[in-house]
């Protein structure tokens, strides 16, 4: 409701009734109301945004009175290893991890022409381009954006055998070895 408010009145004594002016406060209650009738409107029709998630299929675990899975031999050629490091450093290497040296560590980078260039060239040169495999082994030195942009690697070199293991002592041994020499330019 407005609020009327009085003044005293006009006191000059002429004798004449004069009507005091008086005035109004709009009552603001109403325009509340449609504020918050229209943000919720709003909110309603607005579409939220997905979460973007990454699917990762992992296999289920074995079960204690189930026997132990035969693991398929891999072939060194039909894989690419690629060890994720420190200050966004990639390595790979195609070589038995028994075999393996610091020297054998091929250096890439995460970019169109690194990583994902490397990835195809194995695999096109694959014995068996459908059982083309690619073992990530990151280091405790990489970032997690380190590990999706290898996820997204994997997509987009249509690369759907991948594994996340965790770094051998020989690898570890090789990548301090490498990681300890700069960064070229």
């Amino acid at each position: 409701m407005a609020e009327i408010q009085d003044s005293g009145g006009g006191g000059k004594g002429d004798g004449k009734v004069r009507v005091a002016k008086k005035s109004g406060k709009p009552d603001m209650t109403p325009m509340v109301d449609l504020g918050f009738l229209l943000i919720t409107f709003f909110m309603y029709t607005t579409t939220f945004s997905k979460p973007n998630a990454m699917k990762l299929n992992m296999p289920d675990k074995p079960k204690e009175n189930e026997p132990p899975q035969e693991q398929p031999e891999i072939k060194v050629s039909n894989t690419i290893t690629v060890i994720m490091g420190k200050d966004d450093r990639v390595f790979w290497h195609q070589k038995p991890v028994t075999e393996l040296t610091a020297a054998d560590l091929n250096e890439s980078n995460y970019s169109a022409e690194g990583i994902r260039q490397d990835i195809l060239k194995r695999k096109a040169n694959a014995l068996d381009v459908n059982k083309f495999t690619v073992i990530i082994k990151p280091t405790d030195d990489c970032t997690w954006k380190n590990t999706v942009d290898m996820l997204d690697e994997m997509a987009v070199t249509k690369s759907e055998i991948y594994a996340i293991v965790d770094i051998s002592p020989k690898e570890l041994e090789a990548y301090k070895q490498k990681i300890a020499t700069p960064k070229p330019q």
